[in-house]
Order: C-alpha cells, then structure tokens, then sequence
C-alpha cells in the first residue's frame, strides 16, 4: 500500500479493518513501523455529522439561501439539528475546498 503514516511518515501499512460511526464507515490502517493505528484524513476529520449533509449544507448556502433556511431544511427533511453558527463555520471552512473550477471562475466573474 502506498499510505504513509502520520506520525512516523513511513510507508509500510496494512489494513486493519474498518471503524464504523454515525457519520459513516472508513477504512482503517496500521502503520508496521511505529504499530499505531490510522484513518486517512478525507477532509471531514473530527466532524459530527456525515460529508454529505456538510456537503448540501454548504451548498446551499453558497447558492443563496439563508442560514436559517438551510438550518430548517436540514432539521426538516433530514431531522438533523445544527445551529446557524455551526452551518457559517461550515461555509467558511469547506466552501473553497467543495469548489469545482468552473464554480472558481463563475465566483471571479
């Protein structure tokens, strides 16, 4: 596997099943030098909620609609309670990191 360690940055790792949470499943590793075991960082490391309702919120948000509004969608149709702060923090951390390039331009523009 060509996974690097982040503690002692070596390259021999082995799976070592998965861990499974409410925000979802991931593969976890085993690093055979220093014998710790490791989650690949995707981005979402240390979030409560699932990628995907971080995801819509923060696109909701971007395309428009109030804090307010995307908390109700959320608490509505996916019976998820968030506050408003935590849907802005949301924005202001991933908003550049979800950007396709066409939306990079469209923003300059």
């Amino acid at each position: 596997m060509s996974l690097e360690c982040p503690y002692c940055k070596s390259s021999d790792c082995v799976k070592r099943g998965k861990r499974r949470n409410k925000s979802g499943i991931k593969q976890r590793l085993i690093c055979n030098g220093c014998e710790r075991q490791f989650v690949v960082d995707d981005g979402f490391k240390k979030m409560r909620h699932k990628p995907s309702v971080i995801v819509r919120a923060v696109h909701q948000h971007v395309d428009g609609m109030s804090l307010s509004k995307v908390k109700n969608h959320l608490w509505q149709h996916d019976g998820i309670k968030v506050t408003r702060w935590t849907i802005s923090q949301w924005t202001e951390k991933y908003s550049n990191f979800l950007k396709s390039p066409a939306l990079k331009s469209k923003a300059k523009n």
